[in-house]
């Protein structure tokens, strides 16, 4: 799901933005500074609106609204720059479209609830798009830097993410795309009051793989992956924005690349340590990387460049390792799972 978003927006973006828009962009300056900081403190003050309604009200009617807004207007924008470029000669129709379309993927989501994940992933191409094409590539680097330190501390130390990604999971929102699964972990990952319960619930297990499974010292342990609707759009908006503020191909593969490490990295720690992480701190980490390493590959002779954006990515990786050991040994890490986990039997 997250190749899906990255490499679908990416495409989007070569096929519909030409080079001479890519040159109008890059004499345009793109989005300043003062943009950045507005966009950031927007989505921060929508998080701590959204984690005080969740602790505040219990029903439906209210998420499912705020839901409804927050997907027809990033995926109205997406309909609205494909239908454009498909039809330009009937422009005064697009709009209305447009919004049919937004308003019709609303509908489908809530009439099949299964269709969470692809509503997410049609939401997240449209906010990484618009943000990519809007955002000069320094303001979107400088943009997924802001939003990496907050959510470290968000999930870290506030925690108040766990709570929206623990809500948004229960009441089937399209703020996250999600999977479950059953994972086999060694019996050395749990902790003795936590072996012990899975020992007992395991008991009446009557399956022959997952017993020949523990008979080699492994533990089945209902999974449940996901990432958040930002995790998936910022590191597109990345890409994007070096698509049209250098009109490189190369740039923007290597971004998505550096981002799918990243991921990688954040799914093993996560699941060796069996915690929620931040998945933004390792994305950006990675994309430091990436870029550092476009700049070694297109101007060896910046030197300095290049060596601080590798030091930057690096640092960042520490302080993720060390924050999870730490809290994986204090038993303080937050974890994100339904309230139904998946059976054993089912």
């Amino acid at each position: 799901m997250f190749l899906i978003v990255q490499l679908g927006g990416l495409l989007l973006a070569f096929y519909l933005i030409s080079p001479s828009e890519v040159f109008v962009s890059q004499t345009g300056g793109g989005a300043g500074s003062a943009d950045v900081l507005i966009y950031f403190a927007y989505l921060i003050v929508a998080a701590l609106v959204m984690v005080v309604l969740f602790r505040k009200f219990r029903g439906q009617f209210l998420f499912k609204g705020i839901e409804a807004i927050v997907i027809i207007s990033s995926s109205f924008y997406l309909f609205l720059i494909i239908l454009s470029s498909f039809l330009p000669q009937y422009h005064s129709y697009v709009f209305a479209a447009s919004f049919v379309g937004a308003i019709a993927l609303v509908a489908a989501k809530n009439k099949w609830p299964r269709l969470r994940n692809f509503t997410a992933i049609v939401a997240s191409v449209g906010v990484g798009l618009v943000l990519g094409i809007y955002f000069s590539f320094f303001a979107s680097f400088v943009f997924m830097a802001l939003v990496a330190a907050y959510d470290y501390v968000a999930v870290f130390i506030t925690r108040h993410m766990l709570t929206l990604g623990r809500e948004s999971v229960n009441r089937n929102l399209a703020f996250m795309v999600g999977t479950y699964d059953v994972e086999v972990v060694p019996r050395s990952y749990l902790k003795g009051k936590e072996a012990a319960a899975m020992q007992k619930e395991l008991a009446g297990v009557k399956g022959a793989a997952l017993k020949n499974l523990m008979k080699g010292g492994g533990i089945p342990i209902p999974s449940f992956s996901a990432l958040g609707a930002g995790d998936l759009a910022i590191p597109l908006m990345l890409a994007v924005s070096a698509y049209t503020t250098y009109f490189s191909y190369f740039f923007s593969a290597i971004l998505v690349a550096s981002s799918c490490f990243g991921l990688v990295f954040s799914m093993y720690v996560s699941k060796r340590y069996r915690m929620a992480l931040p998945a933004i701190p390792p994305l950006f980490s990675f994309a430091s990387i990436g870029f550092g390493l476009y700049t070694l590959l297109t101007s060896p002779a910046q030197v300095s460049l290049y060596a601080l954006l590798f030091a930057e990515g690096v640092v960042v990786l520490l302080i993720m390792i060390i924050t999870a050991i730490n809290q994986n040994r204090n038993g303080t890490g937050g974890r994100i799972a339904p309230r139904r986990p998946t059976s054993y039997r089912s």
